[in-house]
């Protein structure tokens, strides 16, 4: 089996709670029905001679209204919370979940005791289910809500029934079967459902990457730094100051290609990426391939000095990776050539390219391996 990833793991975590603050609230609805039912029983008996009167007095009650005051009060306080995705209300209905399940238990202990027996099979049966149907997602709540229930019922009726009877005994085994399978089935389903929402998450994700990186070196593609150009530019109309640009094109690029094989030229391109990004590094610049081995740079902040600083840290960290090209032209190592330019206000996107573009040729036409 596959092991969970852990954003997988977050997620699960994330959607446990959610779904037990959507839940929880339908569950306290039924709770409240029920203690309702058992409250009013005796109330609206046909006949009087139907009445029971229950042991230890009054205990069978207070259970019940504290039951119905607590399943209204969380139900008051999850709807009138200012935050309804705030994590405490999760932790919340937790508890209230224990606190129901021990008002319960406590009901059939007084059930047991007082030979009202009828209605606790139908009843605890009904009660379980609702509690499946709205916590199978989280095992430990789930198992918060249905051990003390059960173990009551069951402790109860060996010391004060003479023992269980064997169909009783059957009848509490068939259940407990039918829940935890249940539980199984719908929990299949819940993590078949998230597992696939988290895979369409990825491939989003993935999507994304792919649309806004150069797929060979993990930089910005084009379009993608064409509109953090636009936002820088936005950025720095708003605060007056400039920022510059390097266009940088590898020299003879093409004869290292052929020279070394397609592969080494990948290889190249992706480590010229690297030492454009440490190069932009401190000064929180972006770097974007433009195509084939065209690489922008855009400083934000960046005056006509620290222009040329960057540029020739570019230079300085190629030199001291120290690739070999021996087909160039200029050098025995790969070197760029490469065009600057400072954006000034007033400047569009399009004009700050060109002279970047032409302050490259000009690299290119005084011999290479400098910048302009």
């Amino acid at each position: 089996m596959k092991k969970p990833c852990a954003a997988f793991d977050v997620r699960l975590a994330e959607m446990r709670t959610i779904a037990i603050k959507t839940s929880v609230t339908w569950f306290l609805w039924v709770n409240m029905m029920f203690s309702s039912f058992i409250l009013g029983r005796n109330y609206f008996s046909a006949s009087q001679s139907e009445v029971l009167f229950h042991h230890p007095a009054a205990l069978l009650e207070t259970m019940m209204v504290i039951d119905l005051t607590l399943s209204a009060a969380v139900l008051f306080i999850m709807r009138m919370a200012p935050l309804q995705n705030a994590q405490w209300l999760g932790g919340l209905a937790k508890w209230t979940v224990i606190g129901l399940s021990l008002c319960w238990a406590g009901c059939f202990f007084v059930l047991i005791v007082s030979n009202d027996v009828r209605i606790i099979f139908p009843s605890a049966a009904l009660l379980l289910f609702t509690a499946l149907i709205s916590l199978y997602f989280d095992p430990k709540v789930l198992l918060s809500f249905i051990l003390p229930i059960w173990l009551t019922i069951l402790i109860t009726s060996l010391f004060y029934r003479d023992g269980l009877t064997v169909m009783n005994g059957l009848q509490w085994i068939f259940l407990a079967g039918l829940i935890e399978s249940g539980r199984r089935i719908l929990n299949r389903w819940f993590m078949l459902a998230l597992r696939r929402e988290q895979e369409n998450a990825d491939l989003i994700q993935q999507l994304g990457l792919l649309a806004n990186h150069d797929p060979l070196t993990g930089i910005a593609n084009r379009r993608a730094f064409e509109a953090q150009m636009d936002q820088a530019i936005l950025r720095h109309q708003q605060d007056g100051n400039s920022f510059g640009l390097i266009m940088l094109d590898v020299d003879h690029f093409k004869l290292y290609n052929d020279y070394y094989g397609h592969q080494k030229g990948d290889l190249c391109l992706t480590a010229i990426a690297r030492a454009l990004e440490s190069a932009a590094l401190t000064s929180s610049g972006i770097v974007g391939r433009f195509g084939g081995e065209e690489f922008v740079v855009l400083l934000p902040d960046a005056d006509a000095n620290a222009l040329e600083t960057a540029a020739q840290n570019i230079a300085a960290i190629l030199q001291a990776q120290n690739i070999p090209h021996a087909a160039s032209l200029v050098s025995d190592r790969v070197t760029v050539s490469q065009g600057l330019a400072l954006w000034q206000p007033g400047v569009t996107a399009r004009e700050l390219i060109a002279g970047a573009d032409k302050a490259l040729y000009q690299a290119k036409q005084e011999g290479r391996n400098r910048y302009k």
